[in-house]
């Protein structure tokens, strides 16, 4: 089972609660069949940062890392305490700018750091109505199909296959 904390009103105003549970729902301490899933992005503090491309990039870069470390840190300490991995499977829903490769970088570090997996949300544009793209592709591909290869960049990573 993969269950996720609230995504609002969570990170409003910029407090990260610690999950409720006491054990894995429907489950036990370090259940192998429970996952805890959650999202980060830097828009959560203050939605003008992901708005036409955010602010200047230097400006919000220990705002949005600071983000990034109380956010998928409390989730580190939520999985731990419950015994089961965390994913942090949503982050970026960014273009191809200087912004998007920083968001993509801190996550990923802070990740990393945490001993936390991590997929990037989306692969390609399919109409997601959640995105803080609007009607642009958070995706790898622009729209005339060609790869957005900065953030490709950006999401290669060395990682760990087993464990």
């Amino acid at each position: 089972m993969w269950f996720e904390p609230a995504q609002f009103p969570d990170e409003i105003p910029h407090i990260v609660f610690n999950l409720g549970f006491e054990k894995p729902p429907g489950g036990e301490i370090g259940s192998p069949y429970h996952v805890l899933n959650d999202h980060t992005y830097c828009c959560q503090l203050d939605p003008s940062i992901c708005s036409d491309h955010g602010p200047p990039v230097n400006e919000t870069a220990n705002k949005c890392y600071n983000w990034h470390k109380k956010r998928i840190g409390t989730r580190s300490d939520d999985a731990k305490r419950l015994g089961i991995p965390l994913l942090i499977s949503e982050f970026g829903a960014c273009t191809d700018d200087a912004y998007c490769h920083r968001e993509i970088d801190q996550v990923a570090e802070v990740s990393d750091q945490e001993l936390a997996s991590w997929s990037y949300w989306e692969f390609k544009h399919f109409h997601d109505l959640t995105t803080s793209t609007g009607d642009k592709s958070g995706g790898f591909y622009n729209e005339d199909n060609s790869l957005r290869v900065k953030k490709v960049k950006a999401l290669s990573r060395t990682y760990v296959k087993a464990a």
